[in-house]
């Protein structure tokens, strides 16, 4: 069960970024897998050229890392790298956060899309037959309620560095599913950032914000 990332777009190229986010959302593709372009054209019935421009955009967005003698190959990051990832992406999602509070931008239909997706979660494991489609369910609900806030927040430059920064994190993590946690975990991980929002107290968004991450960091250098 591969679930695409939704683009407005529907260019080739934008189908081939698609494709190869799926990839990474489900763990098929790891760390340091080589993109093989013409395996890729033959996949999706699709010339070169627009796969060429899809490595540019990925290569872009920090998720594969390109090298002549090596080719494309996804994403590999030191452990110091990942630390470097992660206060990024906290500095800017704290700022998101801090705009969605102040600026009053959350309103009952998008709680209770959030809350959707939360119950989603709560309800995705009687959803998986296997540990791929568990990853990329799981992957795909966390993605689809952290890219709401970031686009209820109107910042949409932030919005962009923090998808490429959630893959790039995401690459790391799927070396081994126990750092995912389960489906329960994070569920009332995000309920209790939803309902901290609902307070409209930052301070207590922002310790609920702090504690999900907390717990991707603590489950990533605890197994190292």
């Amino acid at each position: 069960m591969e679930i695409m990332p939704a683009y407005e777009k529907k260019s080739l190229s934008d189908i081939v970024v698609a494709y190869v986010k799926s990839k990474i959302l489900s763990g098929a593709l790891k760390s340091g897998d080589k993109l093989i372009e013409a395996d890729i054209s033959s996949e999706l019935n699709t010339s070169r050229a627009p796969v060429r421009e899809a490595m540019r955009i990925l290569n872009e967005q920090g998720i594969i890392s390109f090298s002549p003698r090596r080719g494309n190959q996804v994403l590999e990051l030191s452990p110091k790298e990942v630390l470097e990832v992660f206060e990024v992406r906290i500095s800017l999602e704290i700022q998101i956060l801090h705009v969605l509070v102040t600026q009053d931008k959350l309103q009952e239909n998008d709680y209770q899309e959030l809350y959707n997706l939360t119950r989603e979660m709560k309800n995705g494991e009687g959803r998986c037959s296997n540990d791929e489609e568990r990853v990329s369910l799981l992957n795909t609900l966390d993605l689809s309620f952290h890219r709401y806030l970031w686009n209820a927040s109107e910042s949409s430059r932030r919005a962009q560095i923090l998808e490429g920064l959630f893959y790039q994190l995401l690459i790391v993590m799927n070396q081994d599913i126990v750092t995912l946690g389960t489906f329960e975990e994070k569920a009332q991980e995000h309920l209790r950032i939803l309902n901290a929002l609902k307070t409209k107290q930052s301070p207590l968004v922002l310790d609920e914000f702090m504690r999900h991450m907390h717990n991707y960091v603590d489950a990533m250098f605890t197994k190292q």
